[in-house]
């Protein structure tokens, strides 16, 4: 039987591959549409860690941005959240850090890549 901690992790690291993949989707089609949800689950997920409580206050941000419809605010915050984010994965270790830096690159790739067709 799995501790809570395991399956805590093993949930974190599903929600993680979960966003990659959904960045990477949403950039190739070139649609923020629906990234609020996956958003919404990362803000709920960072707020209980106040060592992380400026990348959910970004997060939100991210949020207003992609609901105002202002891309070169929402490009501006997936650049910082990319920077937190890796900043972040140099801090974790083992295949939590791997992940965590994957997002953070997908998060600054999405923002050079929305960046130029903006």
């Amino acid at each position: 039987m799995e501790s809570k901690e395991k399956t805590s992790e093993k949930n974190y690291g599903t929600q993680i591959d979960s966003t990659v993949k959904t960045i990477e989707d949403h950039v190739e089609k070139k649609s923020g549409t629906g990234l609020t949800t996956v958003i919404n689950k990362w803000i709920d997920t960072l707020e209980d860690h106040k060592e992380l409580k400026t990348v959910a206050s970004n997060l939100k941000k991210l949020k207003e941005a992609i609901d105002d419809k202002d891309t070169k605010k929402a490009v501006t915050l997936l650049e910082t959240l990319g920077e937190q984010t890796t900043k972040a994965a140099s801090e974790a270790e083992g295949t939590e850090a791997t992940k965590i830096k994957s997002l953070g690159k997908a998060l600054t790739s999405a923002s050079k890549a929305i960046a130029k067709f903006m």
